[in-house]
């Protein structure tokens, strides 16, 4: 049921006085109704016009909301999501939350005003065109991607090739991601065609890993990492530098720059470990991506 304000109710929702309330009204610039000569407000009508009239700062909705939460979509990454484990268990940690959308996906949101910054796996050119806006592009490592799959139950499917040429049992993953998008390349750069069934998609590196090694499926394309945790084989196929891209209006923001600091930090605590498949000799590069441009070498 629809909840009205009277004008002295309204005047105080809104901390206005009565008169500016009647002025309103009268210019035609606050929703209400006359009944029985007096006034009556919709509430939900009024709300949607302090919303309309809300003034955000650089970034809009994003950019009010930074100060309270930072949103990260995008590629799923088994070390980042380690990082950011540890972080949340900090006292001195803000709070973050995330989503393993894909690369373009996340590269959507950031150009539709759905998230701080996008985690890919993709080429510059491709991050700032898909940006929509100028960006900053912030190295963390490579990582390695290749065939995972179980010896003894698919012997020799260890390379493209074979793979394409057996009527095997192939996990993907989600459609734009940056996994997808790498074997679609390698196909096509090799002139494959694959005869597989497939089966997913997965939306994690591990939960495809731990597809093939449940028997779900026989193969699949994943990180290094993943292959090992779930206990498979590894066939390498692309060594690819893995990227957090951030839009110029929030980088000079002290929120993003407190997280990323703190980011950085983690992921040279991780380095120190060796992580099987990583390598960090870019970590902490920053490169404007003007919108659309192809960033210099």
């Amino acid at each position: 049921m629809a909840e009205y304000l009277s004008t002295r109710e309204v005047a105080r929702y809104l901390k206005l006085n009565q008169k500016k309330v009647y002025a309103l009204v009268a210019n035609g610039q606050l929703p209400a109704a006359r009944i029985s000569g007096k006034w009556l407000f919709p509430k939900e009508l009024i709300d949607t016009w302090v919303a309309e009239h809300t003034v955000y700062p650089p970034g809009g909705l994003m950019g009010a909301m930074l100060d309270q939460l930072l949103v990260l979509q995008g590629s799923d990454d088994w070390l980042l999501g380690r990082v950011l484990q540890g972080m949340s268990q900090s006292p001195h940690g803000s709070p973050v939350a995330t989503a393993s959308v894909g690369s373009m996906a996340g590269l959507s949101a950031l150009a539709d005003g759905k998230a701080h910054l996008a985690s890919c796996h993709v080429a510059p050119s491709v991050e700032s065109s898909q940006a929509g806006t100028p960006v900053y592009r912030l190295a963390l490592y490579s990582r390695e991607q290749g065939v995972l799959f179980d010896r003894k139950r698919a012997p020799g499917a260890g390379g493209l090739e074979a793979l394409c040429s057996r009527r095997i049992r192939f996990a993907e993953r989600q459609p734009r991601s940056g996994t997808s998008l790498l074997l679609e390349r390698l196909l096509a750069a090799q002139k494959l065609q694959p005869r597989w069934t497939t089966v997913g998609p997965f939306s994690s590196h591990i939960e495809l890993a731990l597809a093939v090694r449940n028997g779900q499926a026989d193969a699949g394309v994943g990180v290094r990492i993943a292959a090992h945790l779930a206990g498979l084989d590894f066939a390498p196929l692309a060594r690819e530098q893995f990227d957090l891209v951030i839009p110029g209006a929030f980088m000079s923001h002290e929120r993003m720059s407190q997280f990323l600091e703190r980011l950085l930090d983690g992921v040279r605590a991780e380095a120190a470990h060796a992580p099987l498949g990583y390598s960090f000799e870019d970590l902490g590069r920053l490169q404007p991506l003007p919108a659309g441009a192809e960033p210099a070498p």
